[in-house]
């Protein structure tokens, strides 16, 4: 018996290596039915979804790129035009014009005040970005271009012409070389005014007088018939009323460019052609909507362009 149980005991070995065998590198059958263990590494999570390269760019900017400040020159000593008031503010025709500009170039302008000789050397040098100060745009015969590096200029923002003015009562009809013919004309002793008389108007009598607070007083005590000076400086004193309810402008302006310049710009270095541009620009615009002809109204009682 113990034979038949010895016998039996080597043939079921015989049948185990066997079937190690046939099924070497492979799950052997009864085991199939047990879950699979994944290897042993670190699962994969995915990536966060990224934007486009385009938005990256734009999360690390502004969505509007704020454009630098700029810095505009002026003297602030120069009523109407660039002045403080009582309360210390600047203000004036030059002010109120470029901060109307400004806002149409959707710029921060900042305004610094020097003394007059020392704005354009300050631009020249980068401490500044524009001069708005009712600097003459240099015309042949009228005025040169500043010394050092090149300065160019916006189209005119006022014009400077001369004009003249008469007393109420028997002032003429038009200014013309010969009806003013054995006038006395007021004007500044030493001017562009009076060089201008003496070219053009050679039958007047020339009243010749320290300033232009003289030549007006002189018109007003009837000391002389009429008075001939820059327009603009005449709207003025004719806007402020007093003594100047006597008189009244008369006849047309008088814009040679070799006595009186081709107006008042904008001055700008010249490697700023673009900001030039930016301001021409600008100017246009506020002429066409009003804005211009409301400033201009509110100085001087009409438009100076």
């Amino acid at each position: 018996m113990r034979a038949v149980l010895f016998i039996n005991l080597i043939a079921v070995i015989i049948l185990a290596g066997a079937l190690g065998r046939m099924y070497e590198g492979a799950p052997l059958p009864w085991t199939t039915h047990k879950a699979v263990v994944a290897p042993a590494v670190a699962p994969v999570v995915p990536a966060a979804p990224q934007p486009p390269q385009a938005e990256v760019q734009a999360a690390a900017t502004p969505a509007a790129e704020a454009r630098a400040a700029l810095r505009i020159l002026t003297e602030g000593d120069y009523p109407p035009f660039n002045y403080r008031g009582p309360d210390g503010r600047l203000t004036g025709f030059d002010i109120e014009l470029a901060r109307a500009l400004c806002e149409r170039m959707k710029r921060d302008c900042r305004f610094e005040t020097h003394g007059w000789t020392s704005l354009v050397p300050l631009l020249q040098r980068g401490e500044g970005d524009a001069v708005m100060a009712s600097m003459l745009i240099p015309s042949p015969g009228r005025a040169t271009a500043p010394k050092g590096e090149a300065v160019i200029f916006t189209q005119r923002y006022y014009s400077t012409p001369g004009h003249f003015m008469a007393r109420k009562s028997g002032a003429p009809a038009a200014a013309s070389g010969a009806g003013l013919a054995g006038k006395r004309v007021a004007v500044q002793a030493g001017s562009i005014h009076e060089a201008f008389l003496k070219r053009h108007f050679p039958g007047i009598v020339i009243v010749g007088v320290g300033s232009l607070d003289e030549a007006e007083k002189a018109l007003a005590e009837a000391r002389a018939d009429m008075l001939f000076a820059d327009r603009n400086a005449l709207l003025r004193w004719l806007k402020a009323g007093h003594e100047a309810a006597c008189c009244q402008m008369v006849g047309a302006d008088y814009s040679d460019p070799e006595f009186f310049g081709a107006g008042v710009g904008i001055a700008l270095r010249a490697s700023d052609k673009s900001l030039r541009d930016e301001f021409n620009n600008a100017l246009r615009a506020a002429l066409d909507d009003g804005t211009y002809a409301t400033i201009s109204r509110r100085y001087f009682g009409q438009n100076i362009r």
